[in-house]
């Protein structure tokens, strides 16, 4: 029986190869590990080296996101827990994923698009650190453009990590990836994310005749 990843892939592949399929979903196939609960560090050391390709998470947890790790936990009253947050506590977090890329891709702009991670997040992407985005509340992408492999055989691993220091919120936020993940596939030529701006110029003396100007 395929396991998370591959069907991950299978699925991921399929979608590619659909007509014009520019935002691809990444929700599945993830694993999770929550390292320690009680603060924003490693105190082990054991995944200094989880951003590494040939790094072992086969004993993580299977998880498909959006996915809050905080709520699956027991509330404590502690030092390291707060009111807001209902007394669950946070601390730091890891999420891998294994995939493959179709060679229909190849040539194709790819980005990796987070719609939030709460918080403080890093992402890697084999092995090579692409960004850090601290603040959970918006969403971000990064470029993997010429960083990915797209021969349809060879593995790529994207890894993130993320902190939850609390308190760190006025109300209960959860912990991890708790938005959808999209891949964004395009032409080399494309509108940039966020690049369509629509608008009205000179409407207050054009709506008393009837019409509006609009500019794309």
């Amino acid at each position: 029986m395929a396991g998370p990843a591959v069907r991950a892939s299978a699925a991921l592949a399929s979608a590619a190869a659909g007509r014009n399929a520019r935002s691809l979903d990444f929700n599945q196939g993830w694993k999770f590990v929550l390292v320690n609960a009680q603060g924003t560090t490693d105190p082990t050391g054991a995944y200094a080296s989880a951003p590494d390709p040939g790094f072992d998470d086969s004993g993580w947890q299977d998880v498909d996101v959006p996915h809050d790790w905080s709520i699956e936990l027991t509330p404590v009253d502690a030092s390291y827990t707060y009111f807001s947050n209902g007394f669950l506590p946070g601390g730091l977090g890891w999420y891998r994923k294994t995939f493959t890329l179709p060679t229909s891709l190849a040539g194709k702009r790819i980005s990796i698009e987070f719609d939030g991670v709460y918080m403080n997040s890093h992402v890697y992407v084999n092995g090579q650190l692409f960004g850090n985005h601290p603040y959970a509340y918006t969403g971000f992408n990064y470029d993997l453009t010429g960083k990915v492999h797209t021969d349809g055989a060879t593995p790529n691993v994207i890894a993130v990590q993320a902190e939850n220091a609390i308190p760190s919120s006025r109300w209960y936020s959860g912990s991890g990836m708790y938005r959808d993940v999209h891949l964004i596939v395009t032409d080399q030529v494309h509108v940039a994310r966020h690049g369509t701006f629509v608008s009205t110029p000179d409407l207050e003396a054009t709506i008393t005749s009837g019409y509006a100007t609009v500019q794309v």
